[in-house]
């Protein structure tokens, strides 16, 4: 089957929604000829990605980016062209950001083309001036492409119930972490006394609470000085963080690597944490907390995030803190600091009986196309 996988950026560029798609390209592709369409902020290019032994095209439109919205009049042009020529039997299109998968749904009413779309996120709105313009277009072009799908796709449980007060039916299929990811866990290395936030650091992603962690950790270090927080991640915050940084005192206890693309570096760093945080007030899944898991990092989560990781991975769930309330976040710290024993004791946990082999469920991306197909008889 030949599957064509619209998005709306790829990696080395995007996020948890690009990881995404390159794990579905790695499950596909084994089986089915996959090839990749999506934008970018730097040049349009074309390249041939191996994976697996297979060769997959991944062609990027330089596009504009309005409102965190990577936007190209060529990338309709492009998507249209290509569903001719190359005549897949099925387009993928991952969303809710804008545009590409709109298109990707224009292009499948126009051709014929079955669409399966995957939802990432709990829709748009996230508590800044741009909710009145997300929710025009979430009762208007969104609706449209959810209409154009065969299969809906649902990242998360929370997902799932979203869409399902839109008034559609989805399939569950988690995110996993990336096959690299995946095949570094199996070496686990000496735990050091490290607390690790992985996550964007820009305005438009402050609902990760940063600086909830970054304040708790100034507090509960106090008396723990042999404690560092590592932070991965970048955005057009992280001057504000280094400063306040500085201004609470652990500028020798905070470290700040930037973004990470490179799987070898991203392993170091979880393999040496003890203690992985993500306090978000909003948050689809929450794929860093499954691979810090992955680690034998302890995670402390919102009831958001707990809601997500605990009925798609319940040993997770066990071995996790999730906190009740923000002001928790502290003490839970200071908590962990000074009981070593439950630290090594839940790690344990986490990577005990063959580590990612037993922890990560083996992908249910294959679903899609099967699930798609029984679709098809009806």
């Amino acid at each position: 089957m030949r599957v064509l996988i619209v998005s709306p950026y790829f990696p080395p560029e995007g996020g948890g929604l690009e990881s995404y798609a390159l794990t579905m390209v790695e499950d596909l592709v084994e089986e089915h000829e996959v090839r990749v369409l999506c934008m970018s902020r730097f040049k349009s290019s074309r390249e041939n990605l191996s994976v697996k032994g297979k060769t997959v095209q991944v062609e990027r439109v330089k596009a504009l980016v309005f409102l965190n919205t990577p936007v190209s009049l060529k990338f309709p042009l492009r998507l249209l062209s290509l569903v001719k020529e190359w005549r897949p039997d099925v387009i993928v299109a991952h969303t809710p950001v804008p545009f590409a998968a709109d298109t990707a749904a224009f292009a499948s009413f126009l051709l014929g083309t079955p669409l399966v779309v995957v939802y990432h996120t709990l829709g748009l709105k996230k508590g800044s001036f741009l909710d009145v313009i997300a929710s025009v277009y979430s009762k208007t072009i969104e609706m449209f492409t959810l209409s154009r799908a065969r299969l809906l796709v649902a990242v998360s449980p929370s997902v799932k119930n979203y869409l399902r007060k839109k008034g559609f039916r989805s399939l569950i299929i988690p995110p996993r972490p990336k096959r690299e990811l995946l095949e570094a866990s199996l070496e686990l290395a000496k735990k050091e006394k490290v607390v690790l936030f992985v996550g964007q650091l820009s305005r438009s992603y402050r609902f990760k609470n940063f600086e909830l962690l970054l304040r708790a950790f100034a507090e509960a270090s106090e008396g723990h000085s042999e404690w560092e927080l590592w932070v991965v991640g970048g955005g057009d915050e992280l001057p504000r963080y280094r400063a306040l940084v500085a201004e609470l005192g652990v500028g020798e206890r905070v470290r700040f690597f930037g973004s990470v693309s490179d799987p070898k570096k991203l392993a170091w760093i979880y393999s040496k944490a003890s203690i992985i945080v993500l306090p978000s007030s909003f948050e689809s899944f929450g794929l860093v907390v499954l691979e810090g898991a992955l680690f034998g990092a302890v995670p402390v989560v919102s009831q958001v995030v707990a809601r997500n990781i605990s009925p798609t991975y319940p040993r997770i769930g066990r071995a996790s803190y999730v906190l009740r309330q923000k002001a928790e976040l502290s003490s839970i710290l200071n908590e962990l600091f000074e009981n070593p024993k439950t630290l090594k004791k839940l790690s344990a946990i986490l990577s005990k009986s063959g580590g990612s082999e037993k922890l990560v469920k083996e992908s249910e991306c294959l679903r899609v196309l099967s699930e798609l197909n029984l679709l098809e008889k009806f």
